[in-house]
């Protein structure tokens, strides 16, 4: 009796204090305007879809070369610790992993879907990004970061010490700015046919891959600064 009493003791002390919301709940975002992303490692997928309900969550998954056995032999699950908090138009997200020592990795999701012309910033150590839809700004500080961009962005900001990025344009309002910062960055950047682009590479080595020259003053403004670059703009 007393070691089922404690633990439910326990878990009703740590929900009172969660501020109404539950892990695994889903959200409603249609009034954020702004994500902040920090904590543990993560994949995040945020649109911003007007045909889909504007929602958040987040989520453990087991991603592990032990994972599809593991659920049949244990009952541990791969429980997402995540904290999300709304403030006016902005949402928190505090990314925490519910893993120990177990024999199959978790790994943390954010997905979201949110009104178009928002703006995310990401601060964590790991991250796998992928974006699609109507951005103002993305803002990234990452020691490894995979980020993909369909869609479109006004500003694009990377800071990452070892960068993969894919960045697609659907359209231009000729007012497009894209800074990276990295020690090694590999990058892909499609603008569209004929679009003039600024491009500046600065590196200690570099590999440029593009048909097209760099027309000072123009928009998209592109500056990739690097330690190595492999950089293709199409």
């Amino acid at each position: 009796m007393i070691i089922i009493t404690i633990p439910l003791l326990l878990f009703t002390l740590v929900s009172s204090y969660a501020d109404g919301w539950r892990m695994g709940e889903t959200i409603d975002v249609s009034a954020i305007r702004s994500i902040v992303i920090t904590g543990d490692a993560s994949s995040i997928r945020i649109s911003t879809n007007t045909d889909n309900p504007y929602r958040a969550e987040t989520r453990g998954r087991r991603d592990g070369w032990f994972s599809r056995w593991y659920s049949s032999w244990f009952f541990s699950g791969c429980e997402d610790q995540s904290r999300m908090t709304i403030n006016g138009p902005t949402l928190s997200i505090a990314v925490a992993s519910g893993q120990w020592f177990d024999l199959s990795d978790c790994s943390s999701e954010v997905v979201a879907n949110i009104p178009p012309g928002g703006s995310i910033q990401v601060n964590q150590q790991a991250v796998m990004a992928r974006f699609e839809g109507e951005f103002e700004k993305l803002r990234l500080s990452s020691n490894a970061a995979d980020v993909t961009l369909q869609g479109h962005a006004a500003s694009v900001e990377i800071n990452s010490d070892a960068l993969r990025a894919r960045l697609v344009y659907d359209k231009l309002d000729a007012d497009e700015t894209i800074d990276v910062r990295a020690r090694s960055v590999d990058s892909y950047l499609d603008f569209g046919k004929d679009a003039p682009v600024d491009y500046t590479v600065t590196a200690a080595a570099s590999l440029i891959d593009s048909a097209r020259p760099s027309v000072t003053g123009a928009k998209p403004a592109v500056t990739i600064r690097a330690q190595y670059a492999r950089t293709t703009i199409r």
